[in-house]
């Protein structure tokens, strides 16, 4: 995208260095991608523009005074451009948090990771709507279950939708704001291509990634085996997927969907019956998740 940028905006620069120039004229970027920042005049950039090189690329604030907080440490640091802001080896975890909302303010945020993690976190922000915690390795770990409470909390209180990426623990070294663009561009695939969701994690995410990569001999096969058969009947392959998600599990299942359990178990039969493919194995279960998701992505 680096590359069409210049015949759109006539004042694009292009850096292979952090920019040190504090031009408040200008919008800044930084592609974690190919580790280069970019410079364009905020008058030719419309607010659909902004909105959509803020999906591509992070937001880069320049004017940062010269004794910079932690948190604008981590910035630079994961934008390539800084030194390692806590001691090396230390193991972190980064935990991707997108807003949605147009009057939701950094201050609000700020105050309401302080009073559900304290000093459990560093808060981060990395471009409007847009910020990291990131969690060092302790005795206590943020569990998903805690992370879906700080998110309902956020909604209920600031009436806000709000989606969390959970990164791995790793030691904090020269590869980790690699491994983070890594995992921006897992998450930016997710809610692209995920069907709704509130917390994601590579685990949750790879079918997606896999499905989205599949060759066009193996979508054939799935249409062939699986598709074509059930006539693309939505409901059995959404009844299919919940199964498999909660652990081959009917009476969780059925809660889940809303449904009686005989017609949970009415379904799974009817669905093995024209395809002869068992759901309550692992591989079975697997081709129709992948069936599914593939229907999603076309």
């Amino acid at each position: 995208m680096l590359k069409d940028l210049s015949s759109l905006f006539p004042s694009y620069h292009k850096f292979s260095e952090y920019p040190n120039n504090t031009d408040k004229d200008v919008h800044t970027f930084h592609d974690p991608s190919s580790n280069q920042w970019i410079q364009i005049k905020k008058n030719e950039v419309s607010s659909r523009d902004f909105s959509l090189l803020s999906s591509f690329y992070t937001v880069v604030d320049l004017t940062l005074p010269s004794d910079y907080s932690l948190s604008e440490r981590w910035t630079r640091f994961l934008q390539g451009s800084g030194e390692l802001p806590i001691e090396a080896g230390k193991k972190i975890r980064i935990i991707q948090l997108v807003i949605k909302s147009n009057s939701f303010q950094n201050t609000d945020l700020a105050k309401a990771v302080q009073l559900f993690f304290e000093d459990a976190v560093q808060l981060v922000f990395v471009a409007p709507n847009n910020a990291l915690l990131i969690e060092q390795k302790s005795t206590y770990t943020q569990s998903p279950e805690d992370l879906a409470s700080f998110i309902s909390a956020l909604e209920s209180d600031f009436f806000i939708k709000a989606q969390l990426f959970i990164g791995k623990f790793y030691p904090v070294d020269e590869q980790t704001p690699s491994r983070y663009a890594l995992e921006r561009e897992w998450f930016s695939n997710g809610i692209g291509n995920y069907f709704p969701g509130r917390i994601y994690t590579l685990e949750s995410i790879f079918p997606t990634i896999l499905t989205n990569e599949m060759s066009e001999s193996l979508r054939q096969i799935i249409h062939h085996e699986v598709l074509i058969p059930i006539e693309f009947d939505t409901e059995l392959l959404q009844t299919v997927r919940a199964f498999f998600e909660n652990g081959f599990n009917a009476s969780i299942t059925s809660k889940k969907l809303h449904i009686h359990r005989n017609t949970l178990h009415y379904r799974l039969s009817k669905f093995q019956e024209i395809t002869g493919i068992s759901v309550r194995d692992f591989g079975g279960a697997l081709i129709v998740y992948c069936a599914s998701l593939l229907v999603n992505y076309e």
